[in-house]
């Protein structure tokens, strides 16, 4: 019989922020209530690094749901390859994969390429200047920005006296 969904929670950080598991299930019920998606309890992640445990479990149970309600795409593994199995097997199953805190449906193959977009920027994102935050009264061109502003036929502003 395949009733509800069934929700996906973590212990461990998620993007770096720690989310209370009570918060990660008014989550999820709050979304799965405004989408009109018949909600069943959810199962959460052992808090040892890297573990899918009872991901894979909840996986096992694909026949008997509708689909999974994830708290966030981010609790997903950080493999590619992990993460293109559990498409893979959810898609193929018929089912349905959302990620609540993000808002997203995980319907179509186009759909997990959108998803896979999403992990691999934010995983990128800390390579970037200023970790991928903006700083502002930091100079984001360095200490040469007078010499790149002048290659640009900018003037550098003056220092307030």
């Amino acid at each position: 019989m395949h009733e509800g969904y069934r929700g996906y929670i973590v212990s461990a950080p998620v993007r770096g922020s720690h989310f209370p598991q009570r918060v990660q299930n008014l989550v999820v019920r709050d979304y799965a209530q405004r989408r009109g998606l018949a909600y069943r309890l959810s199962m959460t992640e052992y808090a040892m690094p890297g573990s899918t445990m009872m991901l894979a479990s909840l996986l096992d149970e694909l026949d008997d749901v509708e689909g999974i309600i994830l708290f966030s795409l981010f609790t997903l593994p950080r493999a590619r390859a992990q993460r293109a199995a559990i498409y893979e097997r959810v898609l193929g199953a018929g089912k349905v994969l959302h990620a609540a805190l993000e808002q997203l449906a995980l319907r179509t193959p186009a759909d997990a390429a959108e998803w896979d977009d999403l992990i691999e920027i934010d995983a990128t994102l800390p390579l970037a200047p200023f970790g991928g935050r903006y700083e502002k009264d930091a100079l984001p061109l360095g200490p040469d920005a007078g010499a790149a502003l002048a290659a640009f036929g900018l003037r550098p502003e003056a220092p307030d006296a």
